[in-house]
């Protein structure tokens, strides 16, 4: 009879933000907490690595060249990818938050409004860690 493995799963997440301090940051924090953490630089690289890689969970920025985060999660819901996004932005309008709820995002952040502690608070909750 097989055994099953004592580890825990993997915590696989993966960072869609084009600024370059800001992502490198996240992914040490994270990393320094156990996550398993793979950055893109834009939305349509984003929706690439997704296609290859199984992620619990993405972290996306809204403004981003070539496809912004918008256009991520509508991409998400048009092929019905289910995966928890939480978003992660400088837009501070109620709209915007409103549009990307409606989209599937699990969550709504200001990044000036977050500490990278919070950050990572964050996404141990949702993960339920």
């Amino acid at each position: 009879m097989p055994t099953k493995s004592k580890t825990a799963p993997v915590k696989n997440i993966l960072i869609a933000e084009d600024d370059p301090f800001l992502s490198k940051i996240m992914k040490n924090r994270l990393i320094e907490e156990g996550f398993s953490i793979d950055h893109a630089l834009d939305g349509e690289m984003a929706l690439q690595m997704m296609a290859k890689k199984g992620y619990c969970l993405l972290l996306l920025d809204l403004i981003m060249p070539n496809m912004n985060g918008f256009e991520v999660l509508e991409e998400l819901k048009k092929k019905k990818i289910k995966i928890p996004v939480l978003v992660f932005t400088n837009l501070a309008q109620k709209e915007d938050e409103k549009e990307v709820i409606s989209l599937g995002a699990k969550g709504y952040y200001v990044k000036s409004d977050i500490s990278i502690d919070e950050l990572v608070k964050t996404v141990k909750t949702f993960m339920k860690i």
